[in-house]
């Protein structure tokens, strides 16, 4: 018994440790921790418990306190950048559907049929290429497109509306992959809403996507107004770096995030697909896709209004 005791006192102070290093630096093993921040928190309290129940006395007992406020610390955490109850009344609305498809899904057929029958207002596409052969049937319903033949002959990051794209454009956020950061706006009730679809890079890629949120930053703050941004973050709401961002740029994102990685454990996956807002943009309600359609992610289905507020 003293060797499980043994071993569960080690895991829990090595995950106790592993929670706390995101807190202590910003380089990049510390901002790929810090996305699973939660899962080692809660790993640090199961740890702590089994500790303290093997050894049954008042000295096993310090790390189930530090295991239980890192949780109470996680969740804090999440409350710093997540939207606050909507205030005003609920204007202009639209549905916005992210969806990272995988580059060589060969299921494009069944997106396809499902994106036509969701009918959603504005569809943010990473990895588009499977959609390629089926461009024609989805112009029927989502006339106006960035990417895929539009700006660009690439199929990777791609937006379509039912509205037309107004300002588009399609930029790049670094030498690694070029091309993932789309910009345009659509009216919606004589309202202006700025979308800005992205697809990060992993976080342990050295630096890469500490500089790509760096330049998304800086663009989103030259943007005026309500800003809808949707994509592949490759990481947490709780990775450090995500969290000084959306700080930065004035973003929150929906209380309840579905997990979206990986699709066949979604029950402990991490919810690494993002749509965040800024005011007076509001996510109403924000879901999973039923089915990943052969993709490694599940999409996300939102539906926005845009708030009114008393003057």
């Amino acid at each position: 018994m003293s060797h499980v005791k043994t071993i569960a006192g080690t895991f829990a102070i090595l995950a106790i440790l592993l929670c706390l290093l995101p807190s202590l630096s910003r380089d990049w093993f510390s901002a790929f921790i810090g996305g699973m921040r939660l899962h080692i928190a809660i790993a640090a309290f199961l740890f702590s418990l089994a500790f303290i129940c093997i050894g049954r006395t008042a000295w096993h007992a310090p790390p189930l306190f530090i295991a239980a406020a890192l949780l109470l610390y996680v969740g804090y955490l999440h409350e710093t950048v997540v939207q606050r109850a909507a205030a005003g009344t609920p204007g202009a609305s639209f549905r916005l559907i992210e969806f990272n498809m995988l580059g060589d899904n060969d299921r494009g057929g069944d997106i396809a049929a499902w994106l036509i029958a969701e009918k959603a207002d504005v569809i943010y596409a990473l990895e588009s290429g499977p959609l390629r052969a089926h461009l024609p049937e989805l112009e029927k319903v989502y006339p106006y497109r960035i990417g895929c033949g539009e700006m660009t002959t690439r199929c990777d990051l791609m937006m379509l509306s039912r509205h037309p794209l107004e300002d588009g454009k399609l930029l790049s956020m670094g030498s690694l992959r070029s091309e993932r950061f789309i910009r345009a706006s659509i009216e919606l009730d004589g309202r202006q809403v700025n979308l800005v679809a992205a697809h990060f890079t992993k976080p342990f890629f050295d630096a890469i996507q500490q500089d790509e949120l760096r330049v998304a930053q800086r663009r989103l703050r030259r943007i005026e107004g309500p800003v809808v941004l949707g994509g592949d973050f490759n990481s947490s709401l709780l990775s450090p770096d995500i969290i000084a961002f959306m700080k930065a740029s004035g973003l929150r994102a929906h209380a309840h995030e579905p997990r979206t990685w990986p699709v066949n454990i979604p029950a402990i996956g991490l919810p690494i697909d993002h749509i965040l807002v800024r005011a007076p943009a509001h996510i109403d309600s924000l879901k999973r896709m039923p089915d990943a359609l052969g993709s490694n992610h599940f999409g996300l289905i939102a539906d926005i209004s845009l708030r009114e507020t008393a003057r």
